[in-house]
This record gives structure tokens, C-alpha cells and sequence, in this order.
């Protein structure tokens, strides 16, 4: 399963480099963002002696970056400075939060939780207005996979934080690991069929 979510992770990387996808910055940041997911899979699943280290302090710094790049995309989607702000007001926050409790999984649990919560909802809100449509455009057909999978990724972060973060128990861990990476692959199918569904639209109306 571990090494099925690596390869997903990398799927999206490889539809965008699609050249009708290159130009559209909301598609570049996704594939960004999977990409920084699928690298940080390696070493965890090939036990590399130097990523045991390391594996903590390369955690918070992700940790800190994972909440922007998901405002980011809905930026470059959307179109609303309001994401920008968000972003300001959430670099603030994690400021905060480092200062005030150190930079360790203490105030990382915390980014965390408040960083994901927004991430719910705002896909919520990205899916609720595509629905408020009657008819839409490729682009937004596609985000709207996106946004699902999205939707289903920080969804299953209620179960995942709670025996991750907030019940530390290494009897729950596999069970943990094994919720961890279905999410990851399912919301990585939907992304990578939602980024292929408008490439081969934009590939079909350029043929015909």
C-alpha cells in the first residue's frame, strides 16, 4: 500500500507535465504538492538509516508548508485575494504558535489541526460552489475532482489525528498508516482522472 501511495503521489506530476497543463499555475501547485508528498514516502518506506535522523525535523518543516499550498491552489483557482490573505493571516499563526510552544510536534499538532480544518472547508465550499451552477467549464469540471479528492483527504484527518496525534498508541499505528495511505491514493485517483479528464478535452477539441 506504501508504495502504491509513492507512485500515486507522482501521478498528477506526471499528467501536468502534459504541455496544454504546464501554463495553468492552479494544476502546477497540485502537482507540486503531491510531489512533495511522494518524496517524503521514500525514505520511510526504504528505511534509509539517514532519514531516521532527520525524519522529525523534515515533518514540521512540511507540516508548516502543507495548509499554504492547498490556499495557494484555491488562489490560482479561484481567483480571490482572499486566499492571499489567508495565507499572511495562517504564516502568522503557525509564527505564533512556533514562539509560543517551540518549534516541535507541540505546536505542530496544533498547526496540524487548525491547518486541515480549514483545508475541509474550504473544498466543502469549492464543491458546493460548482454545484451552485448549471453549467461549467472544463476547468471547473476538472477542479472538481480535485477538490474531491481533496475533500476525501483531509476528511479521513479526523480519525488520523486523533490516534496520530492526540492518542499516541503503537497498537492503533497500523491501522493509522493503513487509513493514511488509502486516502492518499484514492484522493490522488480522482485528482490525476480530474487533471487527464481536461487535458485529453483540450487534446480532443485541438484534433477535431
Amino acid at each position: 500500500m506504501s508504495i502504491l501511495a509513492v507512485i500515486l503521489c507522482f501521478f498528477p506530476l506526471i499528467i501536468y507535465s502534459w504541455k496544454r497543463l504546464v501554463t495553468n499555475k492552479t494544476y502546477m501547485v497540485i502537482s507540486i504538492f503531491w510531489m512533495i508528498n511522494g518524496i517524503l514516502y521514500f525514505p520511510e518506506i526504504f528505511q534509509w538509516q539517514w532519514y531516521n535522523s532527520v525524519t522529525h525535523l523534515i515533518t514540521l518543516y512540511y507540516n508548516l508548508i502543507d495548509a499554504p499550498l492547498i490556499f495557494l491552489t484555491f488562489y490560482y483557482a479561484f481567483g480571490k485575494k482572499f486566499f492571499l490573505y489567508l495565507i499572511l493571516a495562517f504564516a502568522g499563526f503557525e509564527t505564533i504558535m512556533i514562539v509560543w510552544k517551540g518549534f516541535n510536534f507541540d505546536s505542530d499538532d496544533i498547526i496540524i489541526g487548525v491547518g486541515s480544518l480549514i483545508c475541509l472547508i474550504l473544498c466543502i465550499w469549492g464543491i458546493a460552489n460548482y454545484f451552485k451552477k448549471v453549467e461549467h467549464s472544463d476547468e471547473e469540471t476538472a477542479m472538481v475532482f480535485v477538490l474531491s479528492g481533496f475533500l476525501f483527504y483531509y476528511g479521513l484527518f479526523a480519525v488520523v489525528y486523533h490516534f496520530n496525534y492526540l492518542n499516541d498508541s503503537g497498537s492503533q499505528k497500523p491501522y493509522v498508516q493503513f487509513i493514511n495511505y488509502s486516502s492518499v491514493c484514492l484522493a490522488n485517483l480522482l485528482i490525476s482522472f480530474g487533471l487527464w479528464k481536461f487535458a485529453h478535452t483540450e487534446y480532443l477539441e485541438e484534433k477535431y
